[in-house]
């Protein structure tokens, strides 16, 4: 992030879960994972906007300026206006990354893509529960959707660019 905002570069933050306090904006299969899970092990899966674990991790904190985009959705497209938000301000490229790979990050990458966004994946700065999981959602969506950088790679390319 630090090399995208050095060189004027647009950061944006998506944050998954629901909306509403007693998740009811969220669709069926999630809720019953997420009271499935509480019955089980005591713990929730989704936590609501507002609530510490819906939060963005201090080390990755939001800038003054920046867009947070809260979503119910794996996919950032699905249920928010992110789309008409990028395209008003100009943006063809986007570079993804965060959590999961094989969920959230490959779901809104390969969105974007059916949308004529040129995509880039983050390979190191994604990361999903299983190592194999990561690695078959990067092949899939390198062999059709778009590409698969190292984080090296996109600060080197944005580095560039600037200059």
């Amino acid at each position: 992030m630090t090399a995208f905002r050095r060189a004027g570069r647009r950061v944006l933050f998506t944050r998954h879960g629901p909306l509403l306090p007693d998740g009811s904006d969220m669709i069926l299969r999630r809720r019953r994972r997420d009271t499935d899970s509480v019955t089980t092990t005591n713990t929730p899966t989704l936590w609501s906007k507002g609530s510490f674990e819906h939060e963005v991790i201090a080390a990755l904190a939001p800038k003054a300026g920046e867009l947070v985009i809260d979503k119910n959705t794996s996919s950032a497209f699905n249920s928010t206006g992110i789309e008409w938000m990028l395209r008003n301000m100009g943006i063809e490229t986007l570079v993804v990354a965060g959590m999961a790979t094989d969920m959230c990050v490959e779901t809104t990458s390969r969105d974007a893509a059916d949308r004529g966004f040129n995509v880039i994946i983050a390979e190191d700065a994604s990361a999903t529960f299983f190592e194999h999981h990561h690695r078959a959602a990067l092949s899939g969506f390198a062999r059709v959707f778009g590409q698969v950088w190292s984080a090296g790679e996109v600060i080197a390319a944005v580095e560039q660019a600037k200059s």
